[in-house]
This record gives C-alpha cells, sequence and structure tokens, in this order.
C-alpha cells in the first residue's frame, strides 16, 4: 500500500506541547493538558489543514484492560464510566466532524450528538463502501445535522437515490485495493467542504484502516478496569512487515475509574 505523506512534526508538536508544569501523569517531558488541547483543536485543526490539505484525524476509542472494544459477538460494550463519557462528549464537540464506519451503525443506531457537554454536534459521518445504510436508522431522522455518507463511485445509483431521499448527502470517493472508501480521497473531499478536524470513533475496522493508511494524527484511549475477553480494536494486522508503529509522546490521567492515554503515533521503517 502507497503511504501518505506525513504531516509537518512542527504544526504536530503544538498539538501536544501545551502546557508546561501541567499536574498531568505523564510517561515523557511531554506535560500536554487535554481539555487545553481540546479549546485549543480549532486553530491547531486550522494550521493543520492549511498545511496539509487535509482534516486533523484524532480516532477516540475506548476499551477494557485487555484491549476488548466489543463481545465476541460484537454486541455492543459499554466500557467508558460517566466522567469518561463527559470527555468523549467533548472531544465529539471539539471535532468538526465524527467519522464511525458502517457496521457500528447497525450494531449501535447511534445520534453522534453532544449532549453530555457543551458545544455543538459535529457534523455526523458513516463510511459505508456499498451502501448498506438502512434507511430508518436515527442518524437520517435529525434536523440539526445532515448526515454526510461515503461510498464508492461503484455505488449503485438507485440506492444513491433511496439514501438521498432520506435527507443524507453521498460523497463519493474512489475505491481502495480492497473495495472501501479511499481514505485519502475521503479527506481531501472533507478538507475541500472546510472541514478541519474528525473524530474517528469506530469501529474496530474504520480505526484499523485509518492506523494502516497512516492517517492518525492523534489518539485518546479510554482504558476501564474490566476484563472482557472480547474483540480487539485492530480486526487486522495494521502495520505492514517492517515497519513499527509507537506511541510517542504519550500521557495518562485517570478520569473517574477510567484512565485516559493520548498520544501521538509514530511509524519506524525499519
Amino acid at each position: 500500500m502507497p503511504q501518505c505523506s506525513q504531516p509537518r512534526r512542527d504544526i504536530l508538536d503544538n498539538m501536544v506541547c501545551l502546557k508546561p508544569g501541567s499536574s498531568t501523569h505523564s510517561s515523557s517531558e511531554w506535560c500536554g493538558d487535554l481539555e487545553q488541547w481540546l479549546d485549543q483543536l480549532p486553530i491547531i485543526s486550522e494550521k493543520f489543514l492549511a498545511e496539509n490539505r487535509r482534516p486533523l484525524v484524532t480516532v477516540a476509542y475506548a476499551q477494557s484492560v485487555d484491549g476488548s472494544i466489543a463481545t465476541r459477538n460484537r454486541e455492543q460494550l459499554r466500557l467508558s464510566g460517566p466522567q469518561s463519557m463527559i470527555v468523549t462528549h467533548r472531544i465529539r464537540a471539539a471535532c468538526d466532524a465524527i467519522v464511525i464506519g458502517i457496521n457500528t451503525l447497525l450494531i449501535d443506531n447511534p445520534l453522534l450528538t453532544v449532549r453530555l457537554a457543551e458545544g455543538q454536534s459535529p457534523q455526523p459521518i458513516v463510511l459505508d463502501s456499498k451502501l448498506r445504510i438502512p434507511l430508518q436508522v436515527r442518524l437520517l431522522d435529525r434536523t440539526d445535522q445532515r448526515c454526510w455518507v461515503a461510498c464508492t463511485h461503484k455505488s449503485d445509483p438507485g440506492r444513491i437515490n433511496a439514501v438521498e431521499g432520506r435527507g443524507a448527502e453521498i460523497i463519493r470517493c474512489r475505491h481502495n485495493g480492497q473495495g472501501w472508501v479511499d481514505l485519502p480521497h475521503l479527506l481531501q473531499q472533507l478538507g475541500e467542504r472546510g472541514i478541519r478536524s474528525i473524530m474517528v470513533e469506530g469501529g474496530g475496522q474504520v480505526i484499523t484502516s485509518f492506523i494502516e493508511a497512516r492517517l492518525v494524527d492523534q489518539m485518546i484511549i479510554t482504558i476501564a478496569p474490566r476484563l472482557v475477553g472480547g474483540l480487539a480494536v485492530l480486526d487486522r494486522p495494521a502495520v505492514c512487515k517492517g515497519s513499527l508503529l509507537h506511541l510517542h509522546p504519550v500521557s495518562y490521567q485517570p478520569c473517574g475509574p477510567d484512565l485516559i492515554l493520548w498520544a501521538q503515533p509514530q511509524w519506524q521503517d525499519t
């Protein structure tokens, strides 16, 4: 797979070196403060978009201590505690758009709104390469935000008309080697629409695809003190043979019973 050009490091450095002397528990010299980073995200992402011609991508999800994000039969699994859920909604409010995959939509039927924090709800975007979105999902009933559905150029025109008839806006993208939405092409189109930052919330296939394409700029992971024995966030190897993926710098902060980790992914070709 061809690798995408990497964002400029000086912009990304500004994402994490925000508040020297923070009380955040850190494993490095980074003393970034998550709340301050979220406050500054509009300014940071504006500059990021101008330099990289794509939105700044934050992957945020919750997992158990043993790395599970869902049960083995893919049932919905609520892991975050009340305090961590507030953080999740704070991240939503700070980003211009929120991205989920069609499998998450089919399982959870979410609204993707901001309810537990101040701020506007982000633009909802569903990755649905084959346009499997049911016409009765709650996202299509929202009146405050018109749902964007990203599909490939191979999608059936009749199906496109049906989904558009329910109020969704279709974003047609090239397809990759697996027949899925080509993420670089999607991010290019989102940048052209003025989307400066996106939150990728799931599920595992979507998160894996963004990591595989090296299109993740920040990771925020909520770790819940539970053992599940379920499905891991990566649904397939996301790093090519001969490459390594590190999270650095990395910081940890307790949030109620949970632990929140946030860091930058760093790819290293060996």
